[in-house]
């Protein structure tokens, strides 16, 4: 057993997760700024450590074996811990770090977070990486086990799972084109309810909350057309009679990017709050607290 530890690195355990989140030796190579024969021959090392393939090539990508799989759920842990140690020791100098950062956020939070997210650690954190990935119904498992290093939206499912931090407020609105017979004026219940509707089909789209407030009146809309992403809507909109209600931050975002409008709903929908969720188990890493400072301080003031 002293032999196989000492043949053993932390440098292993870094190229192993890459691999495994990439399931990619280039995109490991990429991540870690490392060259593909160095990955190729620290992967050959870990084989032969484990006496294991660990991964097999796939259509898609690299495909894990199942003592890959249960490795990468103790190896994740065990590296979270061992940094969080060092950094307790060290301190965790931002202008320096070279540490990478795993954020997950909605298509509607990439649109709105990431630009301002990223100016900030430019001027703060300029050689740190950060990966900002979907969300999923993993967040819980992703949170706890490290994968992920915090989570940002409208994520009640997070709240009895997680550590949280108040982002802002939000509230839902209404997005026309600009010539649309409705724009600037006050939208009323009738209008909205007979207008043809777009809907994303995103869960983070808030469409259940819209409809279920307009069953309380007894009115249902017609939605004409459903979409996967926020990102297309305005191309959407701008040249036709189409309606979409949407989170009033984004909506005023598009109307400035073209011939849009932002139309006040004639039904009330409750305010949702955004907010920023990690697991206790970061609450003592510098890296990590410095994370959530410069994420809460930036998307705060949106």
């Amino acid at each position: 057993m002293f032999d196989l530890t000492r043949k053993f690195d932390l440098n292993l355990v870094r190229v192993f997760i890459a691999i495994f989140e990439t399931r990619s030796v280039t995109q490991a190579a990429e991540r870690l700024d490392l060259t593909q024969p160095t990955i190729s021959h620290a992967l050959s090392r870990l084989r032969e450590l484990y006496s294991d393939r660990l991964f097999t090539r796939g259509p898609a990508g690299l495909i894990p074996s199942s003592l890959c799989e249960r490795l990468y759920e103790q190896l994740n842990v065990a590296l979270s811990t061992i940094e969080a140690t060092l950094e307790a020791r060290e301190g965790f100098k931002a202008a320096d770090s070279t540490r990478r950062f795993r954020i997950a956020v909605s298509d509607i939070g990439a649109l709105f977070f990431v630009p301002p997210l990223l100016q900030r650690f430019r001027a703060e954190a300029p050689r740190v990486q950060v990966e900002f990935v979907q969300l999923s119904e993993s967040l819980p498992e992703d949170l706890a086990t490290g994968t992920l290093d915090l989570a940002i939206g409208n994520l009640p499912n997070l709240q009895t799972h997680s550590r949280h931090a108040f982002l802002f407020s939000e509230r839902y609105v209404c997005l026309v084109s600009a010539d649309h017979p409705a724009a600037g004026k006050k939208l009323t219940l009738g209008e909205f309810v007979q207008g043809r509707h777009l809907m994303v089909t995103s869960p983070s789209s808030g469409h259940a909350l819209i409809d279920g407030a307009l069953a309380q009146k007894g009115v249902r809309r017609t939605v004409v057309a459903l979409v996967p992403q926020f990102s297309v809507l305005p191309s959407l909109v701008q040249d036709s009679d189409l309606m979409v209600t949407l989170p009033e931050r984004v909506a005023r975002l598009f109307a400035v990017q073209g011939r849009l409008a932002v139309l006040d709903l004639p039904v009330d929908i409750p305010a949702f709050n955004v907010q920023a969720h990690w697991h206790a188990r970061s609450d003592n890493s510098p890296a990590q607290t410095w994370l959530r400072s410069e994420v809460t301080e930036t998307l705060s003031r949106l």
